[in-house]
């Protein structure tokens, strides 16, 4: 009869051959299974992420879209436990830059803001992921940096990338210049940065959501006094439309967005955000208080072409839409609309 257990002469780390109840067990070595598990787990993220963005190129369709792919991932590298967890988000945004970028749709690759990383190794980050194929890069997406300054890191990320790539800024919040300084011009209006800054015709091909939330809310509030306002200078203008987890069927979801623009002969704006964060991270780092729904805020430059080549000042994160329970949006929950922070951001007072 054989023992229950039976060691490998001279093999003092690894588990052997185990004979117990009549069932035949094959034990690896312990090291080899705890290298294993984690690797087994990024191939698990890298394929359902691959398969979530196939899933959203199918619900493009062929239609013409600017999609603003993955705001903080690259700015968050550093994040990610580890050189395989780097490596797997950089070619799991560099398949969906591949993915998605095509002769209808542009593609702009989400690179922070020019407070965040210097310019040189954002570069690097951007090649790596593939920035080559992409249409351009996105800046300042939900931050209050001003216009021209994100301008001059623009300037500096082409000259580190050795291209031109065209870029696009999120205008929606920086009115009032950076949140810890003051105003820059530029921020109020790109057009004394660029002097071939003009609206152009962006503003009439931009698609605008009828059902937005800021445009839900002022049907559902004709009596509120800031409604006529909000509608005006908020819920008229074309707005990003964010794309994640919470949608459960994804290609469905933006099938039926990209549809409702096309019917209207615009170009619709979404944003793609469901990178896997566990292990690297899911948010802007510092304080709260230097970013989450602050005080004294204001809107920036309306959606325009900012200069000859077609670079853009866009609204990504929707004007009045919370960051989360906390500033001036106490109360709310993520991704709510809140009139109170969208009248904030009108007159720029608290």
């Amino acid at each position: 009869m054989l023992p229950a257990m039976a060691w490998v002469p001279g093999v003092s780390r690894r588990l052997v051959t185990m004979i117990a109840a009549g069932v035949l067990l094959v034990l690896v070595p312990l090291g080899y299974l705890l290298l294993q598990a984690p690797n087994r787990q990024l191939e698990l993220q890298e394929h359902a992420y691959e398969k979530w963005i196939s899933r959203f190129a199918a619900g493009l369709g062929g239609r013409p879209a600017v999609v603003i792919l993955e705001p903080d991932a690259l700015a968050l590298l550093n994040n990610c436990r580890g050189n395989a967890q780097q490596q797997a988000r950089l070619l799991m945004l560099s398949y969906a830059v591949k993915a998605l970028q095509t002769n209808d749709d542009q593609v702009y690759l989400d690179a922070g803001h020019a407070d965040w990383v210097p310019a040189g190794q954002m570069a690097d980050r951007l090649r790596a992921a593939d920035i080559a194929q992409a249409f351009g890069f996105a800046l300042n997406v939900s931050n209050y940096d001003p216009t021209g300054g994100e301008i001059r890191y623009a300037t500096e990320l082409d000259r580190d990338l050795g291209m031109a790539k065209r870029f696009v800024i999120d205008t929606s919040r920086n009115g009032a210049g950076k949140a810890r300084g003051p105003a820059d011009p530029a921020a109020v209006s790109a057009r004394r940065v660029l002097p071939g800054a003009s609206r152009g015709a962006l503003g009439s091909q931009l698609y605008t959501d009828p059902h937005a939330l800021a445009a839900e809310w002022v049907r559902a509030h004709p009596g509120d006094p800031r409604a006529q306002e909000i509608q005006e200078r908020i819920a008229n203008q074309p707005t990003a439309q964010w794309f994640g987890p919470w949608n459960a069927n994804i290609a469905a979801a933006v099938s039926h967005y990209t549809i409702a623009a096309s019917r209207q002969r615009k170009v619709p704006v979404l944003v793609a955000y469901d990178i896997p964060r566990s292990g690297c991270g899911g948010t802007s780092p510092g304080n709260t208080g230097l970013w989450c729904n602050l005080p004294g805020r204001q809107l920036g430059p309306a959606p325009r072409v900012l200069d000859s080549r077609g670079d853009m000042a866009l609204w990504i994160k929707p004007p009045g839409e919370s960051d989360g329970n906390c500033g001036v949006g106490a109360g709310t929950r993520a991704g709510e609309f809140s009139p109170v922070i969208a009248t904030e951001l009108i007159t720029g007072k608290p």
